[in-house]
């Protein structure tokens, strides 16, 4: 299923130019909240792309919060493709709400009541084949200092000012206010019944049966034998990334060799045909892989 170039039905080699020249740009699809909005003192902010985002173009310093002349730390996370409810920062979505990447931005203590707050993304997003960020839509600003996307937002002055320890939930005992989520996924996990390295999902029949060639770059024949393959493997992928990086799903060519571009092809710089070869993965499954790389890629 992830397997690389090999001559076989399971790993076949693709027959179409792989890396043409980019002449597309990247651009903000979708703002979660809203230009303008109200939202809750705990949301998540959320910039949805028009395609793939390569992880190697951001850091936390290309957003800054303020509110007047305060500026608030926030940090940033990267889903190579809409997993998390938007505007949330646990949950799964049930389908991918967003064509491409979401970038989003997690401000480290609670929002105030009342308060109106400006959110500005420098242009430093690269698409996942180079594409440039087209900074001349609705949102950004230009000045001497450079381009910016502004977001500005209010939150919901109707909110209790309640918080004492200083975390970003809420509550003064340290829950979250949308409640813990669920543990992630063992690798154990997704061997059971069902899941996606289940003994009878068809998808990883190529890294199980009869493929040696396949089985022998992963074999998903066990989780030991999956664990050494996918966790502990040292050497780096076509795309540049290990094949699992620990609680970095957006890193980890594991992920990357399962996404497609929107006319079916792998993405850039993966070797080959997209994995599985036939038809791309279940939803659900990618995002039970996702959750088990975000928690760590544990046995």
């Amino acid at each position: 299923m992830f397997a690389g170039i090999a001559p076989s039905a399971c790993t076949r080699v693709s027959e179409t130019q792989r890396f043409p020249v980019v002449s597309e740009r990247l651009t903000i699809a979708r703002t979660v909240p809203e230009q303008g909005a109200v939202i809750a003192r705990d949301a998540q902010l959320d910039f949805c792309f028009s395609g793939r985002v390569d992880p190697r173009a951001l850091d936390d310093f290309d957003v800054s919060l303020s509110s007047g002349l305060v500026t608030f730390d926030a940090q940033l996370e990267l889903q190579l493709f809409a997993w998390r409810p938007p505007g949330a920062s646990v949950g799964d979505s049930d389908a991918a709400w967003c064509p491409g990447s979401v970038l989003s931005v997690r401000p480290k203590s609670l929002l105030r009541p009342g308060v109106l707050y400006h959110l500005r993304l420098q242009p430093s997003a690269v698409g996942w084949a180079g594409e440039q960020l087209d900074v001349s839509g609705p949102g950004w600003i230009h000045n001497d200092d450079g381009s910016a996307f502004l977001l500005e937002f209010t939150v919901d002055p109707e909110a209790l000012d309640t918080d004492t320890d200083g975390d970003t939930d809420g509550d003064t005992d340290g829950t979250d206010t949308d409640g813990p989520e669920a543990p992630a996924p063992t690798l154990r996990d997704l061997f059971a019944a069902g899941q996606v390295f289940a003994s009878d999902n068809p998808a990883c029949s190529c890294h199980r049966d009869g493929d040696d060639l396949a089985r022998a770059r992963l074999d998903l024949r066990d989780p030991d034998r999956a664990f050494a393959d996918l966790v502990l493997a040292t050497e780096l992928q076509a795309t540049g990334y290990p094949m699992v990086a620990p609680r970095r799903p957006a890193e980890s060519y594991l992920v990357q060799t399962l996404l497609r571009d929107p006319d079916g092809t792998a993405l850039y710089g993966v070797l080959g045909d997209p994995m599985p070869p036939d038809e791309p993965l279940a939803y659900p499954q990618m995002v039970a892989l996702v959750r088990w790389i975000e928690g760590g890629a544990l046995p």
